[in-house]
């Protein structure tokens, strides 16, 4: 008698699970029993129908199983991918709140080195119109209104140009200040539309 098992039957053997097809083995060796000349067929046949429910009940677990087995690692084969996915998102956005960063960082060392530019800017300003009121020799200075002589002391000159001076950094400290004040007020503003950029397009409200 030809035993017809069908096409590809090694690799689907191979891909049962081995409670199966120990199950099949034991089905097979009751079989053979049958034929021999010493097996009362009435014991073989009483026993025959509890044995193959037995079985049928081994199968259907074991397939159960691979099921859930095979469920299991979709799942964790899902729950990878999403993981990768997400550390893959975490680190462009690191990558551009790096690069944003840095782009801040240029502009604030830029607008420093501007403001630097301009405090020059303004102390060659105070020291040309400082040397443009040097004191100069001495000489009578005449009041023709009163007809008296009016001398302007060296000090008081240079004490009218210490407060020009001063007035003038003043000033100069002011406009930093401001300018200061107004960049920082910028990257702070840039910051915080990022900040909620990031987060409204960030999956961890979704997640939640």
């Amino acid at each position: 008698m030809a035993l017809n098992v069908g096409q590809d039957f090694k690799k689907r053997w191979l891909n049962t699970p081995e409670t199966v097809r120990q199950t099949y083995q034991e089905d097979l060796a009751r079989i053979c029993d049958l034929l021999l000349p010493q097996t009362q067929i009435q014991t073989w046949t009483q026993h025959e129908e509890h044995a193959a429910q037995h079985s049928q009940q081994r199968i259907e677990k074991a397939y159960a199983d691979l099921k859930a087995e095979l469920i299991e690692q979709a799942r964790i084969r899902k729950q990878q991918a999403l993981e990768k996915a997400l550390a893959e998102k975490r680190a462009a956005e690191a990558a551009y709140a790096a690069q944003l960063q840095a782009d801040e960082a240029q502009q604030f060392a830029q607008q420093t080195e501007n403001l630097v530019a301009l405090r020059n800017h303004i102390d060659q300003e105070i020291a040309q119109q400082t040397e443009r009121y040097q004191s100069n020799p001495e000489q009578p200075s005449i009041d023709y209104a009163s007809g008296q002589q009016l001398v302007i002391e060296d000090h008081q000159i240079l004490s009218e140009l210490e407060s020009v001076r001063v007035r003038l950094e003043l000033e100069a400290e002011s406009l930093i200040e401001q300018a200061v004040t107004v960049f920082r007020a910028k990257l702070h503003s840039l910051a915080q539309d990022e900040i909620e950029y990031i987060l409204k397009n960030s999956e961890f409200s979704k997640e939640k």
